[in-house]
């Protein structure tokens, strides 16, 4: 892909056009020439901050698990198979959807894709060691219009209580042309060690148990086994909602570097680590955008364990801590 596809492509976020400059947009660098040197993988991770690694995976077990994806959202009406091939994936109109971890549920074909065979072995190359993964799957279904891309954020946020030497793996399932929405990841921003002290350093889960009564609700709401009700929650304050800000394009003027993506295709792996920003641009296409976020680690390194397990506690009130703020 040539810097001249980018510009063509006119990628948006949230309705605004990105800046299409050379210091502030361009191209992923591949690293499927080093993808079974282990020495070069952890120097290309150390100094980019991600491997984008095309083809590492096995294009028909991925669109196998695509196809299993997109027969569920037909049958929930969002993906239009009447007038058209089901593997297009074309929305119907007026449809929305963006976070639906559901469809990574009683998935074998999608549990073969993330987690054995090529992937699991290029993450035992790459850590170098016998590896883990957490047992919740992200997976996003992202269909058209300027209210789904992805905020700029860490994920050490929000899976940072277990090792930082937590890897995330952002795959694809389909081909991802520039329009349909792709992921972008800010160049250098895994070395920016004052965002790192700071925002990197937020545990999303954490509540001020000095303020008001939030100590005594929190505590009462874990006990009685429920959630918080919204009301409740409007009387705690929680340490922050992830994101480092809800604007793609203000974020790159800040921290400086270059908007990074790709044109996808169905096979690819994109690997980054815990403190690299990432988001996403508009879908513009007609079509589904499907990718999952899944994450690995060495087996013997601590675990966060609001992902583990048949029922992790994740974002839920047995994952709450307090704090003095």
């Amino acid at each position: 892909m040539m810097m001249t596809d980018l510009l063509a492509a006119n990628l948006t976020y949230r309705g605004e056009e990105l800046e299409g400059a050379d210091d502030a947009l361009g191209e992923l660098r591949r690293s499927d020439d080093i993808a079974q040197d282990h020495a070069a993988l952890q120097a290309r991770m150390e100094e980019d901050g991600y491997l984008f690694l095309p083809g590492l995976l096995d294009r028909d077990e991925v669109l196998e698990a695509r196809q299993e994806v997109l027969s569920r959202l037909a049958a929930e009406d969002i993906v239009d198979d009447e007038n058209h091939p089901l593997m297009d994936g074309v929305v119907r109109p007026d449809r929305t959807n963006t976070f639906a971890p559901n469809l990574a549920k009683d998935n074998p074909p999608l549990m073969k894709v993330l987690y054995d065979g090529p992937m699991m072995a290029f993450y035992e190359l790459f850590l170098g060691g016998a590896v883990r993964h957490f047992d919740y799957t992200w997976f996003r279904a992202k269909t058209p219009g300027t209210g789904t891309a992805t905020t700029p954020h860490y994920d050490v946020v929000y899976m940072g209580r277990g090792t930082k030497n937590l890897w995330t793996s952002w795959t694809p399932l389909g081909d991802v042309p520039l329009d349909h929405g792709g992921l972008i990841v800010l160049e250098g921003s895994h070395r920016q060690v004052e965002l790192r002290r700071t925002y990197g350093a937020t545990d999303v889960d954490k509540f001020c148990e000095n303020e008001g009564d939030a100590a005594r609700i929190v505590a009462t709401a874990r006990d009685e086994g429920r959630e918080l009700t919204a009301e409740e929650r409007t009387v705690i304050h929680w340490n922050s909602s992830g994101q480092y800000s809800n604007d793609a394009i203000a974020t790159r003027r800040e921290l400086g570097g270059r908007w990074l993506t790709a044109e996808y295709a169905a096979g690819d792996l994109l690997v980054f680590s815990m403190f690299t920003m990432h988001a996403s641009s508009d879908n513009r296409s007609n079509r589904i955008r499907l990718s999952s976020d899944s994450r690995y680690q060495l087996a013997s390194q601590p675990v966060d364990e609001r992902w583990i397990g048949d029922d992790p506690p994740i974002h839920g009130i047995r994952a709450k801590r307090g704090m003095i703020c």
